[in-house]
């Protein structure tokens, strides 16, 4: 029970995270050219699986809250997240090697773009292909900054072993 508690706390205060660093960086955390600085944090489920559920609830309150596209942001939102980290999960199940599994976790929230892009297209009328580059790319960025700060963590704390003890 402990243990459970204790996995419910970390998810909450990331998914508070998540949604503080979104509201910082709000002005290109949405639409057609967008950097979301807070998915760095999605290399997190790299280390561990478990904070699946902070980066999903991050997402869904983050696009409730400051979203310009309403219901349909958080419903894309939603899926994005939570089909490509469930994907990068069930993925690195096979290896134990943490930058493939960091990798794994970026190229499949990367791909999944290509859902907010079709949703930026029907609404925005934007191009299709330009746009999923443009979000691929800015997902790819968020990816590659957090697998670096959580690396440079790891190497001075071992966050590998403080994640196996949560």
């Amino acid at each position: 029970m402990h243990k459970n508690l204790k996995i419910l706390t970390i998810n909450a205060v990331l998914a508070a995270c998540y949604v503080v660093i979104t509201a910082l960086f709000a002005s290109f955390s949405f639409g057609v050219i967008q950097v979301r600085v807070s998915t760095a944090l999605y290399q997190l489920v790299a280390y561990d699986k478990k904070f699946y559920w902070g980066m999903v609830l991050g997402v869904v309150v983050a696009n409730l809250l400051f979203s310009p596209f309403g219901l349909l942001d958080i419903l894309v939102g939603l899926g994005v997240t939570g089909i490509g980290l469930a994907v990068a999960i069930l993925i690195n199940q096979r290896t134990q090697n943490l930058l493939v599994r960091s990798v794994v976790v970026g190229l499949c929230v990367s791909c999944g773009m290509i859902f907010v892009a079709l949703e930026l297209h029907a609404v925005s009328h934007v191009p299709f292909w330009l746009t999923y580059a443009y979000l691929f790319a800015g997902q790819l960025i968020s990816q590659i900054i957090g697998y670096v700060i959580f690396a440079v963590i790891n190497r001075k704390v071992k966050l590998v072993d403080l994640v196996k003890q949560a």
